[in-house]
């Protein structure tokens, strides 16, 4: 391998070859040394670790590696020291030799002074005192040799803001206050505190509860039952659930089926023929069933009577037969001698 050196005459750092060849180092921490030392005095105070690594690749995880690194090595240390602007600052040293704690310290008590950024030959003002009267003016005063200027404008006309009046709240429904609607009332607190058993976000409190109890009667007055109300207050929960009271009251009200109409009675019943009582049909009947059984037996005996005066005995028959066949025939013709 041949190497081609050139000593260079400006813009060079000078670099140990200890360093150079130090196995512990890695190439993150060797490069973040160099960078550091290659900064001048001035710009060295200004500048902070975490600015010379915003360049190197890695991240900050190889970044906060080759700190310690260094660190072990004895060429980073750090303290945290007040500066010229008031504001207490983390400053770091880094040498091209190893320096133990004390040789550190006092490298860092030979340059007491941190310049702020922004605040180079500035010192802050607080805590020192001065004799005589104050220098600045009373609030509301006027400096001598100045006259106040009277603002002679008119004041602005307030413009009246429309309140915008809230609508009122949908009253709940109204339950009847009789035994029937108590016991709605109780059924549906029952239902709405059995919620959490089977969803444990849908848990409500016994105020809750109560509250909400005159919507879920009036679902049970709609004529849904206590399965089907369970049903639609748990099925298809959104995630999460912000609020179970707030979703059940929403759901109660958005989901409430519509009531139930009135039925206009039943219709007359049509009365009986025979008897002159109101009767079910079955079809197109016109009698009650009394009197079509007790009617039955009459009609079976006429019914009898008529087939029996309708019957021809067989001595009729063969006489009509004997005539039908003499029709049919046609004559015999005259015998002539």
């Amino acid at each position: 391998m041949l190497t081609h050196v050139i000593a260079p005459t400006r813009d060079f750092t000078q670099i140990s070859n200890v360093l150079v060849w130090d196995d512990d180092l890695s190439d993150t921490a060797f490069r973040l040394l160099v960078r550091a030392l290659a900064l001048g005095p001035a710009k060295a105070r200004t500048t902070t670790v975490t600015a010379l690594a915003a360049g190197l690749s890695g991240g900050r995880i190889s970044t906060d590696r080759a700190r310690r690194q260094l660190g072990r090595a004895g060429l980073l240390h750090s303290t945290r020291r007040r500066g010229t602007d008031g504001r207490v600052r983390t400053e770091s040293l880094l040498s091209n030799v190893p320096l133990t704690t004390d040789e550190a310290r006092r490298v860092f008590d030979a340059h007491p002074e941190i310049v702020g950024r922004g605040t180079a030959g500035r010192r802050p003002e607080a805590g020192k005192r001065t004799r005589g009267a104050p220098t600045a003016r009373a609030s509301g005063t006027v400096p001598p040799g100045e006259t106040p200027e009277v603002n002679t404008s008119p004041l602005p006309t307030p413009v009246p803001v429309p309140r915008s009046v809230p609508a009122p709240a949908p009253a709940p429904p109204a339950v009847p206050c009789g035994p029937t609607g108590r016991a709605q009332l109780a059924e549906a607190e029952q239902v709405l505190q059995g919620l959490r058993r089977v969803d444990q976000r849908l848990t409500l409190g016994a105020d809750e509860a109560r509250k909400l109890a005159p919507l879920a009667a009036e679902w049970l007055a709609r004529g849904v039952d206590r399965a089907a109300l369970r049903t639609a207050l748990t099925s298809g929960l959104p995630e999460p659930v912000g609020s179970s009271a707030a979703l059940v009251r929403w759901r109660l009200e958005h989901k409430m089926p519509a009531p139930v109409a009135e039925s206009a009675g039943p219709a007359a019943l049509p009365a009986c023929d025979g008897c002159d009582r109101a009767f079910r049909p079955v079809g197109a009947e016109r009698r009650c069933g009394g009197c079509r059984a007790g009617a039955a037996p009459r009609e079976r005996a006429a019914q009898l009577d008529e087939g029996a005066s309708r019957r021809v005995d067989w001595r009729t028959l063969v006489a009509r037969v004997g005539r039908a066949v003499d029709e049919t025939l046609p004559a015999a013709p005259a015998c002539t001698r």
